[in-house]
């Protein structure tokens, strides 16, 4: 029952944007697209730590690896609209690909991958997967 309500769902979302924007993210013909690769091995984000004295502070790891993404740019536009974006994580390298989409608006304001995150959790606190690392790919889209 629940499978055919999402089923369902996802049609009525289908209805709202046309095939083109919404399945393939066709993007106009006057797109910017920017991609480049940050070296070394992904480095998941680390949780805020706190310090002895209650200060909250980002880890390290998590800074220098930030900061990599930095230095990999070169030249890049900045993106102002909508945009799509694919990572590709391999054992080496993030290869970072961004593109403008033309006219895409939806109602929901949060950040796109907070909306993921809550859902992996709900999935693992339901039972369905051990562990929210188990997930290898995610396409998610904000409609």
């Amino acid at each position: 029952m629940a499978q055919n309500k999402s089923k369902n769902s996802l049609k009525q979302q289908d209805e709202l944007h046309d095939d083109s924007e919404y399945r393939g993210m066709t993007l106009a013909g006057d797109s910017v697209e920017y991609t480049f690769t940050v070296q070394g091995r992904p480095v998941p984000k680390g949780r805020p730590r706190m310090s002895r004295k209650g200060r909250v502070y980002t880890p390290e790891a998590t800074k220098e690896a930030e900061q990599l993404y930095v230095d990999s740019v070169s030249d890049a536009p900045s993106f102002d609209g909508p945009v799509y974006i694919e990572l590709t994580f391999t054992p080496d390298c993030t290869e970072v690909k961004l593109q403008t989409v033309d006219g895409w608006k939806s109602p929901l304001r949060g950040d796109l991958d907070n909306y993921i995150k809550l859902a992996l959790d709900g999935i693992q606190k339901a039972g369905i997967i051990a562990n929210d690392r188990q997930v290898v790919g995610v396409h998610a889209i904000k409609i």
